[in-house]
Formats: structure tokens, C-alpha cells, sequence
């Protein structure tokens, strides 16, 4: 085989892989763009570490001699009439400081996972049949989950030690829920997608619209 029509096949090769891939792209490049910044946000954590955490703790410390100071003057049964303050709330670690350093590191986490699982499904959700319009929504709200919901973490840990782990929860819910249903509902998309494909339901009404016309696959 001559090196001319190795390139040739190889130039072919590169073109129906790219036509592939193609509907999926910019979901593939937001989950690449979500591993970045996992590994930036832990390099970030990594070498602020100590600032981080003082910080939280000086927070902390302030709050308790706000509170003993309001205690000292009589205002404890108007201090805890209303809903509980930052530091009568729930904490999973015992510490405030602690449980906003621990959000903090979720947002590296679930940027690392999410950006490998969203690209890993998209990769899968290209070589199926699926109409291409129904491939790019897919890869939108992948990817746009895939940045988003990290970022809520991350707020919600800077809030924490303020706010109280709960009241910081529930601040930034209108981040967390949208970004939460657009990774769970690709997720159920993606599983009906192989579902349909692997039975052969696909070629079916009233499914067949969703899909291009080809054989049925091999299960």
C-alpha cells in the first residue's frame, strides 16, 4: 500500500470520526472545559488551603463571641425565636469551618466526575441513531450541567460558615435544582436512547421520528 493511499484512507478516517462527533462537540468541549477547572479549583484548594480554612475559622470565632455577647446582655430567647442561626444549625463535621471546606472540595470533585462521565456518554450517544437535533440537545444540557452544578457546591460552601450549612443549602438551590434536573434528565434521555436502540424499538411508531433510518443493532 502506498503512503499516498494510506493518507487518503487515513484523511477519511478523520472525517467520518469528525462527522460523528460533530453533533456532540460542544458538550464534549464543556465537559473538557468542566476537568479544567476541577484541576485548576484543586490547585487553587491545594495552595490556599490554610487561607481558606483560617478564614472560615475566623468567621467561626466571630460569630460565637457576637452570639455570647447578645447572650450577655439578655437577648438569647429573642436570639432564638426565629429560625435557627448560623451556628444551631446542622453541621455533618461539627464545624462550620470544616463543612465549607468540604463543599469547596466537592466543586473539584464533581467537576473531575461529571466532566469524564458526560463526555464517556456523549462519545456513546454519537454513534447511535438518534436524530442529530436530539444528539446536540443532549450535549447542551450535559454540558451546561456538567459546569453548573459544581458551581453551586462552591457557593454554597463560601456561604456556610455565615449563613449556616442549611440556610446556605437552600441559597443557592435556584442554581443546584436546575442544574441537578439537566443532568438527570440526560441521563434518562441517554438510557431510553440505548434502550430503544438495543431492542430494536427504535424503528417502531412512535419512536421511529427520533431516529435516522438503519439496521436494527446487533445486541
Amino acid at each position: 500500500m502506498s503512503p499516498q493511499s494510506t493518507g487518503i484512507e487515513t484523511g477519511a478516517m478523520r472525517a467520518v470520526i469528525w462527522a460523528v462527533i460533530r453533533p456532540v462537540r460542544h458538550g464534549l468541549l464543556m465537559a473538557i472545559a468542566a476537568m479544567i477547572l476541577g484541576i485548576s479549583w484543586a490547585g487553587y484548594l491545594a495552595t490556599h488551603h490554610e487561607q481558606l480554612h483560617g478564614g472560615f475559622e475566623k468567621q467561626e470565632s466571630a460569630l460565637m463571641a457576637q452570639e455570647t455577647g447578645m447572650n450577655m446582655h439578655g437577648a438569647e430567647s429573642d436570639h432564638h425565636s426565629g429560625e435557627p442561626d448560623a451556628l444551631h444549625q446542622h453541621s455533618h463535621t461539627g464545624s462550620p469551618a470544616m463543612d465549607a471546606m468540604q463543599r469547596l472540595l466537592r466543586g473539584h470533585i464533581h467537576w473531575m466526575g461529571l466532566g469524564i462521565l458526560v463526555t464517556g456518554l456523549l462519545l456513546i450517544v454519537a454513534f447511535t441513531t438518534v436524530k442529530s437535533v436530539w444528539k446536540k440537545a443532549l450535549a447542551w444540557t450535559f454540558g451546561i450541567g456538567a459546569l453548573v452544578y459544581p458551581v453551586a457546591w462552591i457557593l454554597m460552601g463560601f456561604r456556610t460558615v455565615i449563613m449556616g450549612g442549611e440556610t446556605a443549602e437552600a441559597s443557592v438551590m435556584w442554581l443546584f435544582g436546575p442544574a441537578a434536573g439537566l443532568l438527570l434528565a440526560s441521563l434518562v434521555g441517554v438510557f431510553i436512547i440505548l434502550l430503544l436502540e438495543m431492542t430494536g424499538w427504535y424503528a417502531r411508531a412512535p419512536f421511529c421520528g427520533f431516529f435516522e433510518p438503519g439496521p436494527s443493532p446487533e445486541v
